[in-house]
């Protein structure tokens, strides 16, 4: 993390991959249970990314502990869904951070233009 301060946004970059596909997902689809957040990261990416449970798990316990997303609600039109189902939702913060990772690899992916490693958009 860059800095000591836990709540800034600087100190929770760069986020790791999966965090940051977590964090995508939920800003897309508000409240989510894991199984769906795989679901959306694999509709997204394709078979190409296989993302195993406890792996999901402890990067939402991660995000969850550093404050960047929480646990939410059942949503209404899910109210008949698995009891067992933990959904979660994006804070403020989590918001922010998903907003400055994806700025900044928007950066290298400009730099990677620039530089003839990429083709123009």
């Amino acid at each position: 993390m860059a800095t000591s301060e836990p709540d800034t946004v600087s100190s929770h970059l760069p986020l790791h991959p999966l965090e940051l596909r977590i964090l995508l997902v939920l800003a897309g689809e508000g409240a989510a249970h894991g199984y769906r957040i795989v679901k959306a990261i694999e509709d997204r990416d394709g078979t190409v990314l296989r993302i195993f449970p406890a792996n999901l798990y402890r990067r939402i316990r991660d995000l969850s502990a550093r404050g960047l997303l929480e646990e939410a609600p059942v949503p209404p039109d899910e109210a008949q869904a698995d009891p067992r189902r933990r959904y979660f939702r994006l804070t403020d913060l989590g918001r922010a951070v998903a907003r400055a990772d994806a700025a900044r690899l928007a950066g290298l992916v400009q730099h990677a233009r620039k530089v003839d490693i990429l083709e123009p958009a």
